[in-house]
């Protein structure tokens, strides 16, 4: 079967149209440019805090939590990378648009479908003279049937759409990757914020309980006292009111720690249950977790900050399908196949055939096409200050982190520093006490100071840690960490 005339004149004609689309480029829509946004030179904060930005290490790739050698976080964070049900919708997110980019370039190649057709019918009312008796039936109502099949190609294209869909699809793309990074980051710091919730909890607990062993013997002490005459009522109190408060701060310590590790566990994608692990807060270390300077580009490692600027080009782009709306749709077609007619004693004929059918057609009154590209135009306005205002809030994020960094690093100064005193007036009443310079009720009182006093250093231990976590967060840290864009197989006809 020979059609190389069908084949010239497709060429000729994609030929035409890209000669006029490298003529038209500038028709297609606006090209995207970064806006140019004023950010400063430093954070203040950070410069309080003895740190310099300058260029340096890429923070995302960092596993900053790491630094602190605690296995079981190490691990906590590792599962919750690779099953976080959050992570793979991301990740699932990702592989869609990646099937709708190819789809978009798929759109470049003609779809080829088969088919075929048949038919009967009968001759009448032929015999006016218009051909020659000879060839004519000799039944005026004679039956014929025909049928034909083979391949239609079909090519049916708006080349411009076609451009501008692809880079419309190649930002929400990009869009989709950054979702993906800043998930990651999100759940890297509540596993780590949790974990040090959960190691602060257990610490509180025995601290609480200890605080109410201490107030129980403080009252039945204050109530042999008052029966001596040593001790007013209002002593025992007072007591009696400090041991109660205690008492009711020990269940929600408790509850607390089972919603912690429960949320733990929902991280990793496991049902709920008890976090093992054995490490203590006292043993984690938060010396040189910061490193004592940063990139000066740190803020464009942000997911947020990227996702917003894909959002833009994707809404730019957009622009450019809308207008490409405009340009003319082409269509062709070449069906090529065999064809066979039997009309009883009037003719017999059968062979192959090809037909080539080029056509184009562009709207020339259609108002909804004009609000179409309003409201694309629109969109990117939206997503324009949507990403100023993203940058604007990055920065500001940064500061406040830092800010709360350095106020939680003066408070546990002094905070040990009362703890110090406090710990130094209780061994001092230990030994006056082994010396019988003071009562014993002198002795219970400083300790349940004490108790109080490790109770506030435990809580803004945790504060400390969870600044340095909000920060790396802030800071876009350590989400580059084992990242993979792989799905998960269901071991059905449903993998991808």
């Amino acid at each position: 079967m020979k059609f190389p005339a069908a084949l010239r004149i497709t060429k000729a004609f994609i030929v035409f149209n890209v000669t006029i689309l490298l003529g038209s480029c500038g028709l297609l829509g606006p090209n995207y440019q970064q806006p140019v946004v004023d950010t400063p030179d430093n954070f203040r904060s950070a410069a309080a805090s003895g740190i310099q930005v300058e260029s340096g290490i890429n923070l995302s790739d960092v596993s900053w939590w790491t630094k602190f050698n605690d296995p079981t976080l190490n691990n906590l964070i590792d599962d919750a990378l690779m099953h976080n049900n959050n992570i793979q919708v991301a990740v699932g997110n990702i592989a869609v648009a990646q099937a709708q980019l190819k789809r978009v370039h798929m759109g470049w190649i003609p779809t080829l479908g088969v088919g075929g057709f048949a038919g009967v019918g009968q001759t009448f009312n032929y015999n006016n003279g218009a051909s020659p008796s000879s060839v004519l039936p000799d039944d005026p109502y004679a039956n014929f049937n025909f049928y034909g099949a083979g391949l239609v190609p079909n090519y049916s294209l708006n080349i411009f759409r076609l451009i501008k869909q692809a880079d419309a699809a190649e930002a929400n793309l990009e869009v989709q990757k950054y979702t993906k990074d800043a998930v990651r980051l999100a759940v890297i710091s509540q596993v780590a914020g949790s974990y040090f919730t959960l190691l602060a909890l257990n610490e509180q607990i025995k601290e609480q309980s200890q605080l109410i062993n201490d107030l129980v013997e403080t009252v039945e002490l204050q109530k042999i006292q008052y029966k001596h005459g040593y001790a007013a009522l209002t002593d025992i109190q007072q007591s009696q009111e400090q041991l109660e408060q205690a008492k009711i701060q020990l269940p929600t310590l408790e509850n607390n720690k089972i919603i912690v590790e429960n949320a733990l566990q929902v991280l990793i994608n496991k049902n709920p249950g008890k976090v093992s692990g054995s490490n203590k807060l006292a043993n984690i270390k938060i010396d040189n977790i910061i490193p004592t300077s940063l990139p000066s580009s740190v803020l464009r490692n942000r997911p947020d900050i990227m996702q917003a600027e894909g959002q833009l080009k994707l809404a730019n782009a957009n622009i450019g399908v809308a207008t490409a709306s405009f340009f003319p749709s082409i269509d062709i077609t070449t069906p090529l196949g065999l064809f066979n007619a039997n009309y009883a004693n009037l003719f017999d004929a059968s062979g192959d055939f090809w037909e080539a059918q080029i056509s184009a057609t562009m709207p020339i009154l259609n108002a909804g096409l004009f609000t179409l590209l309003k409201e694309k135009k629109a969109d990117y306005y939206v997503a324009y200050y949507n990403y100023v205002q993203t940058v604007r809030s990055a920065f500001a994020d940064v500061d406040d982190k830092f800010a709360s960094y350095n106020a939680a690093n003066k408070t546990a100064i002094a905070v040990n520093s009362l703890y110090s005193i406090t710990e130094l007036n209780q061994n001092l009443n230990q030994k006056n006490y082994k010396l019988g310079y003071v009562a014993y009720s002198d002795t219970m009182s400083s300790k349940v100071t004490l108790d109080n006093a490790s109770l506030s250093v435990t809580q803004v231990k945790l504060q400390q840690l969870q600044s340095l976590v909000n920060l790396y967060q802030a800071l876009a840290g350590g989400y580059n960490y084992k990242n993979t864009e792989q799905l998960n197989k269901f071991g059905d006809d449903r993998d991808s």
